[in-house]
């Protein structure tokens, strides 16, 4: 059985990118040495740099995202977040708001200025109340 090791942004951006030979091939022989422990604030982070720095489009990053949940050299610090923030996300939710959303307990309200926010989330997140502020 592999050891863990949690990692940072920076490791999964340079798998997924490949921008750098040499980084590309020490995060490669990473993953091959160790399980890495993803926390959700790396994947959060990960999602923006992807998105914002490197034109990944969502369905590009949800399958990086839906093969490392189903690999097993991936350990998730909230699986069941994870999860979940990924099927809002590929029904249009913005990452960042299915994240904070997905952290909410059913009896807890989630206000936004966002209209399409709220549309989106009646819809695809109703466990949560999500309501626009006023």
């Amino acid at each position: 059985m592999k050891t863990t090791r949690t990692v940072d942004t920076n490791i999964l951006v340079r798998l997924f990118a490949q921008d750098d030979d040499e980084q590309w091939a020490t995060a490669s022989d990473i993953i091959a040495r160790y399980r890495l422990v993803v926390l959700s604030t790396v994947l959060l982070e990960t999602e923006w740099v992807l998105r914002s720095r490197y034109s990944f489009g969502r369905p590009r990053i949800i399958a990086l995202f839906q093969a490392m949940l189903l690999s097993e050299n991936f350990i998730f610090a909230e699986r069941e977040r994870v999860i979940r923030t990924l099927e809002a996300f590929s029904n249009g939710i913005d990452f960042a708001d299915a994240f904070h959303i997905s952290a909410l307990s059913p009896a807890e309200i989630f206000i936004t200025f966002d209209r399409n926010l709220v549309k989106l989330a009646q819809k695809h997140m109703n466990s949560v109340s999500v309501e626009l502020a006023s």
